[in-house]
């Protein structure tokens, strides 16, 4: 099963043939993604629940961008995201069209995937995307722990020479608690992620008047304090269970504040 999973794959990806760009923004030169060549072996998959609705990201940047391939056959261009969504059901992660198996988690959730990549579990037991050429489903591939694979997303953060100011906010975005549970995780002092405050946010919101005025539950927080009560979440998946987002919060469908932007 996991050789056909991994034939699957290798059909599938090799349809990124010509990137279109070179995801630049902001001076940080990343792989063009042709091919596997530059890509980090492993990358964190981080889970985003908001109540009932589960998804895990396992995407080494937030948002896609086209692949092009020039098909001979129609003599013309062919474009393809360089990410890839579906849903893990019964132990199977399929694509969204039923294509293709990308791996295979024990939870029951959505996923959105980077091309190149598939998942499996970390040493761990966690959810991590490895590249197709690497990891427990390829002949003498090695699996890996969260924190290493969060280790390998780090360094290529680095060489793409991402800028400083973005770096931390990219990088919460991709790892499970962000980069302070990825501290305590490569110092093996690991903790259960909760709110650092053990409350329960029924009420949170900011002024848009003004630029550091914040309430959790009816008491001022400075803004740059919110992590410390709220996860950091996607409003892309926010916005596709139901809920919305106003500039720093989101909320689900009950306006129940359920994270950071």
């Amino acid at each position: 099963m996991k050789q056909q999973i991994f034939a699957s794959m290798l059909t599938l990806f090799s349809l990124g043939a010509f990137a279109n760009d070179n995801y630049n923004t902001n001076g940080a030169i990343f792989p063009d993604e042709k091919s596997r060549q530059g890509l980090p072996y492993a990358i964190p998959c981080k889970n985003n629940d908001f109540g009932d609705y589960k998804s895990i990201s396992c995407t080494w940047l937030e948002f896609p961008r086209s692949i092009v391939e020039y098909d001979k056959s129609q003599g013309r261009n062919i474009s393809y995201s360089n990410q890839y969504s579906g849903r893990c059901i019964n132990d199977r992660c399929m694509l969204s069209d039923g294509s293709a198996q990308v791996g295979n988690w024990g939870v029951n959730t959505d996923f959105k995937i980077s091309i190149w990549y598939y998942i499996a579990e970390s040493t761990d037991g966690k959810p991590v995307a490895y590249r197709n050429d690497g990891g427990p489903y390829v002949k003498n591939g090695k699996p890996v722990s969260y924190a290493e694979a969060g280790e390998m997303l780090w360094k290529f953060y680095k060489d793409a020479g991402v800028n400083d100011k973005l770096f931390a906010n990219t990088f919460n975005r991709r790892y499970d608690g962000g980069v302070k549970q990825f501290e305590l995780d490569k110092s093996g002092k690991s903790q259960p992620q909760h709110q650092s405050k053990e409350i329960k946010v029924t009420e949170a919101w900011c002024n848009p008047q003004a630029d550091d005025d914040c309430y959790i539950n009816k008491n001022k927080v400075a803004k740059k304090k919110l992590g410390d009560y709220l996860p950091q979440v996607t409003p892309e998946q926010v916005s596709a269970a139901g809920g919305y987002c106003e500039y720093p919060i989101c909320y689900d469908e009950n306006d129940t504040p359920i994270g950071m932007r």
